[in-house]
């Protein structure tokens, strides 16, 4: 085909190779081992990130494992620790409790003792019949103190629930009671030693 311009004719060269040239039968070749080249290049780079991140994650995995260890022993550290100071504190409250015993079984002794010697005196100041309300508080109190002195600890702790889950009224009119006693003793000693 011919082009005419003016005076000048022009043919067109071809925009596209022929496809049966060699050379781009060549170009089509070198492009698909171009294409070739970088899907290896490609699948190993996918490869190796694969190893890197299996790697990684095992890594991760090895270091909670070893993490959730440590925490595991530190937990079972302390909770031999809390078992230990647990244990002591229940042996100090358990002694201190056995001693505030023996005091009031011996101070509820030296009570009934103290209540029953004044009793005779009752009997000629006030009358047999006061004489006789001495002596039965007298056996009362020894008795509380004999049953003190019977039970342990942990005998009379039971006995006290027992009584609060049977009597819970009388037992809170009791420690009402007992607080009462226990703040006048307190002010009485705080105030005479104010005076």
């Amino acid at each position: 085909m011919s082009n005419e311009i003016g005076d000048i004719t022009t043919t067109p060269e071809p925009l596209v190779n022929d496809p049966a040239s060699p050379s781009v039968k060549d170009s089509a070749k070198d492009a698909v081992s171009a294409l070739k080249d970088a899907a290896g290049s490609a699948k190993e780079a996918a490869l190796a990130a694969a190893g890197h991140a299996r790697e990684a994650a095992s890594s991760a995995t090895d270091r909670a494992k070893e993490a959730a260890d440590r925490a595991k022993e530190t937990g079972e550290q302390w909770r031999e620790h809390a078992s230990a100071y647990a244990g002591q504190a229940a042996e100090t409250a358990r002694a201190a409790a056995t001693t505030a015993k023996d005091k009031t079984g011996s101070a509820l002794h030296g009570l009934a003792k103290l209540i029953s010697d004044t009793a005779e005196t009752v009997d000629t100041k006030l009358g047999p019949q006061y004489g006789d309300y001495a002596r039965q508080a007298a056996e009362s109190v020894a008795g509380a103190a004999r049953t003190l002195d019977d039970k342990d600890v942990d005998q009379l702790v039971a006995d006290a629930r027992d009584f609060v889950r049977k009597s819970p009224a009388v037992a809170i009119g009791a420690a009402a009671l007992v607080g009462f006693v226990l703040m006048r003793l307190a002010r009485g000693g705080s105030s005479s030693k104010e005076s």
